[in-house]
C-alpha cells in the first residue's frame, strides 16, 4: 500500500508573517543561527508574537548541524518546555529543529512522559531544502551525514515569506536553487514515484528552468524570487512522498568529508548521475519534452535534459567537477572506501532507478572527481 500526504499548512506571500499574530501559545522556542540574530531576522518574528509570551532563542546552529548542536538544543527544549517551537533560517536551523523535536519525543516515549507535542512552525529564509514540508532531517556526526526520517518531524505550519530572499548572496541562491532541482528530479525518477509526486516534481523543474537564473541575476525582483520559493516547497512535497536517490547519497558523503555545501555538491554530481541512471532515461526524456527540447528518442532526450542541467550550472557559476572545486585527488582517493559505505547505508539509495555495484560506484566517483 502506498501513501501520499500533504502537511503542513502553508502560508505564503509578503504579509505571511502576520499569521504569527493569531497564535495563542504562552511560550516559544526559536531555533536558529547567529546570522539570523545579527541580521535582525529574529526581530521580525518576535514583533509578531504575542507580547505577553515567554520566548527563548537557541542560536547555536551552524551549517551542517551536528549531533552536539542537537544535544544542546535538546537541553533547551527539555528545560524550557515550550508550547511552540519555531525553526527559522536555511535548511540547517530547520533540520536541527527537527532533530531536537525528534529526540525530545524519543526521550519522552522512553520515560513514558505524557506531554503534548509542541506546535512546530518552519520559516525558511532560503529557497532550496524544502525542509519546511518534509519529514527528513540531515545531521552531521564527524565526517558522516545521518539522514533521519520520521513523520513526527513534519512541521505543523510553514511560512514562505519571499522578503527573506532579497539579500541572499548569489552563491547561496545558486546552491539552494540547484538543490531544488535535485529534489524534484530525484523525486520524479524514484522507483516509488506516483502521479501525485510527479505533478509537483515536474512543475518545480519547469519553474526552476524559467526563474532560477533570473533570480540569481536579479534577487530584488519579487516574481522570480517567489516562484523559486514555490518550486522549493513543491519539490519538498514531492520527495517527501517518493524519496530521493543516489545523487543525494553521494552528496551527503562527499559534502560531509570535503566541507562542500549540500546544494553545490548535488549540482556538481547531477550530470554524472543522469548518465548512470540508465533505467530513468525515458523519464529524463519526458522532462526534456516538458521543457520544450523536442527529443527524437529517450537517449537523445536524456542528452538534451542533461545539456540543460550543464548549461544551468554554467550560468550559475558552479564547477563541473570536484577537481575544479580544488579537492586534492590523493585525499579523495583515500576516502573512496568510506564514501562507498556511506552511499550503501544512506536511506536515499533504496529508491534510486539503478542498482550500482561497488565497481560502478568507483567509476562514478572518478568521473565526478575528474569531470569526464
Amino acid at each position: 500500500m502506498r501513501e501520499y500526504f500533504i502537511k503542513p499548512k502553508i502560508k505564503s506571500g509578503e504579509d505571511s508573517l502576520d499569521c504569527l499574530k493569531t497564535l495563542k501559545y504562552s511560550s516559544y522556542l526559536i531555533v536558529t543561527d547567529k546570522a539570523m540574530v545579527d541580521l535582525k531576522i529574529v526581530d521580525k518574528i518576535l514583533e509578531k508574537l504575542p507580547k505577553d509570551s515567554k520566548v527563548k532563542i537557541f542560536k547555536d546552529v551552524t551549517p551542517n548541524p551536528t549531533v552536539e548542536i542537537v544535544e544542546r538544543g535538546l537541553k533547551e527544549i527539555v528545560y524550557f518546555s515550550p508550547q511552540c517551537v519555531i525553526g527559522l533560517g536555511g535548511g540547517s536551523p530547520i533540520d536541527a529543529c527537527k532533530g531536537i523535536l525528534y529526540f525530545n519525543l524519543k526521550i519522552e516515549d522512553e520515560l513514558k512522559i505524557k506531554r503534548e507535542k509542541p506546535y512546530f512552525i518552519a520559516i525558511p529564509t532560503t529557497s532550496g531544502t524544502g525542509s519546511e514540508v518534509t519529514s527528513y532531517s540531515v545531521i552531521t556526526k564527524g565526517d558522516k551525514k545521518i539522514a533521519l526520517a520520521n513523520e513526527e518531524m513534519l512541521p505543523d505550519l510553514a511560512i514562505l515569506n519571499p522578503e527573506f530572499m532579497k539579500t541572499l548572496p548569489s552563491k547561496i541562491i545558486a546552491d539552494t536553487g540547484m538543490d531544488v532541482l535535485t529534489h524534484a528530479l530525484e523525486a520524479y525518477v524514484s522507483t516509488i514515484a506516483t502521479p501525485f509526486t510527479d505533478s509537483s516534481a515536474k512543475e518545480a523543474i519547469k519553474i526552476i528552468k524559467e526563474n532560477l537564473v533570473n533570480h540569481f541575476n536579479n534577487p530584488q525582483l519579487l516574481l522570480p524570487r517567489e516562484n523559486v520559493q514555490y518550486a522549493s516547497c513543491m519539490a519538498g512535497i514531492a520527495f517527501n512522498n517518493s524519496s530521493l536517490g543516489i545523487n543525494h547519497s553521494v552528496a551527503h558523503s562527499i559534502g560531509a568529508k570535503f566541507h562542500i555545501s549540500h546544494g553545490r555538491a548535488n549540482a556538481i554530481i547531477m550530470p554524472y548521475i543522469i548518465e548512470v541512471n540508465t533505467k530513468a532515461w525515458k523519464k529524463y526524456s519526458e522532462l526534456a519534452k516538458l521543457l520544450d527540447f523536442n527529443p527524437t528518442d529517450d537517449e537523445n532526450g536524456k542528452n538534451l535534459f542533461n545539456g540543460f542541467v550543464k548549461k544551468l550550472k554554467e550560468n550559475l557559476g558552479i564547477e563541473k567537477s570536484l577537481k575544479d572545486l580544488g579537492i586534492n585527488f590523493e585525499e579523495f582517493k583515500i576516502k573512496i572506501p568510506e564514501i562507498l559505505e556511506d552511499i550503501k547505508g544512506d536511506i536515499c539509495t533504496e529508491y534510486n532507478p539503478n542498482r550500482l555495484t561497488d565497481e560502478d560506484y568507483i567509476k562514478l566517483l572518478l568521473k565526478i572527481y575528474f569531470g569526464e
